[in-house]
């Protein structure tokens, strides 16, 4: 038992981060120590206890426009009051690569090409349940990141990554949690309807999951422990709902009274997810995430009420694989690039509206971030403009391909038990 205490100790220090970096390539320097009270314009600065002269390291911690980092950007006060900065250099360009590779597999970037993909050109029943599976996963998540409060490494380690991710706590890691639950809700749900070898799948569900987690702690945004939780957490409720998740979805597209836990809650569940003392991303990146499951699966009752939906049950027995055909490369790849450019565009000019709209409604001016931030209007702006993207990517462009005659055959007939 005192053996396990002291590796959950050292998986959740910084120390393992840094000797994981340094193993990989990551050559860490101190290049200035200044004392607390320096107010040289540094981005690490913290606000002091007003018990004592000494950091308040359960206080929250500040930059100098007054947002909290959650931890230290390459810096972190001691018990003497002093700030240790850290300079890095990458020595290994091509691990560094492959770490920011896996990191992607979790971002904004692969979400706007994943699902569209998965859903345009492979099977948009397949593409409804892994986002069932997904959402709810990363809600909790996220809750959890701002109920147990731990902040990111700090020295001895180095953070990779921008500012962004730095703003928000590390336990668990949702990185892994969409790491993780992606590939192995692909591995299960596809291996019940056709035929595949189930160790190379399962080698490739380890690979995918073992690139994500190495690359938040190479990356310096997580310690071992906040990636074994993420893991461990899926991998607990996985089994349960992919063993429910097909009944779920065919109850969505079907029940009239499916727009309850469609729209209604996911949305309650955005505007009472918990509000931090200082503001942080992960309750508006909770909106995205929520606004994308919650609005494709809508999208999908929509086209069943209207009568587009066909229910054509999966044949009895494993299937081949549908071959890859010249045709079927041809029209996918035209599918997805112009699919995603227009996402892309649409994104950005929707945002500009959905700002002016919103902001006016509220009284708020559109540069006043901070006020914005205060009154919570990222929670309607995340589900006006990636929700408008869920709803584009479900509804509008299967349509416009549909008009142009390169719309994939079985879109509207996947749907059945």
């Amino acid at each position: 038992m005192e053996n396990l205490k002291h590796l959950i100790f050292y998986f959740k220090g910084y120390q393992h981060v840094a000797d994981f970096q340094r193993l990989c390539g990551v050559e860490i320097a101190t290049v200035e120590e200044l004392t607390s009270n320096d107010n040289n314009g540094i981005s690490n600065n913290v606000e002091k206890s007003t018990e004592s002269n000494r950091p308040d390291h359960d206080a929250i911690k500040r930059n100098v426009n007054g947002v909290h980092k959650n931890g230290y950007k390459n810096g972190l006060h001691n018990s003497e009051g002093h700030e240790k900065k850290l300079a890095y250099k990458i020595k290994n360009k091509a691990f560094y690569f492959l770490m920011q590779f896996g990191a992607g597999l979790g971002g904004e970037i692969f979400y706007i090409t994943f699902f569209p993909f998965l859903l345009w050109n492979i099977d948009s029943r397949l593409c409804r349940h892994i986002l069932l599976i997904w959402y709810p996963l990363m809600y909790f998540g996220q809750f959890l990141k701002d109920m147990i409060k731990w902040p990111r490494p700090g020295p001895p380690a180095v953070r990779l990554e921008g500012n962004r991710f730095e703003m928000e706590y590390g336990m668990p890691s949702t990185h892994t949690i969409v790491g993780t639950c992606i590939p192995f809700s692909l591995l299960v749900l596809v291996s019940r309807h056709y035929e595949m070898s189930w160790g190379l799948g399962l080698f490739g569900a380890l690979v995918w999951a073992g690139l994500v987690a190495c690359s938040r702690v190479y990356l310096g945004m997580h310690t071992a422990l906040d990636c074994i939780a993420g893991v461990g957490m899926t991998l607990v409720l996985l089994p349960p709902m992919l063993s429910v998740v097909e009944q779920v979805d065919f109850f969505q597209l079907t029940s009239p009274y499916a727009p309850i836990f469609l729209l209604l809650l996911p949305i309650l569940a955005c505007v009472y997810y918990p509000k931090p003392a200082v503001w942080s991303i992960t309750r508006g990146d909770t909106s995205n995430i929520v606004s994308i499951g919650s609005l494709v699966c809508t999208v999908g009752w929509f086209h069943y009420q209207l009568g587009w939906m066909e229910e054509t049950p999966h044949p009895p027995g494993l299937q081949p694989f549908p071959p890859i055909t010249t045709d079927w490369l041809y029209y996918s790849a035209i599918r997805t690039v112009c699919g995603v450019i227009a996402l892309a565009v649409s994104r950005v000019v929707s945002k500009k509206i959905w700002l002016k709209l919103v902001c006016n409604f509220a009284g708020v001016e559109t540069k006043d971030t901070a006020k914005q931030r205060e009154i919570g209007l990222e929670v309607p702006m995340r589900w006006f403009v990636i929700g408008g993207l869920a709803v584009n990517t479900a509804f509008t462009a299967p349509l416009v391909f549909h008009y142009f005659g390169i719309n994939r055959e079985y879109y509207y007939k996947e749907i059945g038990l």
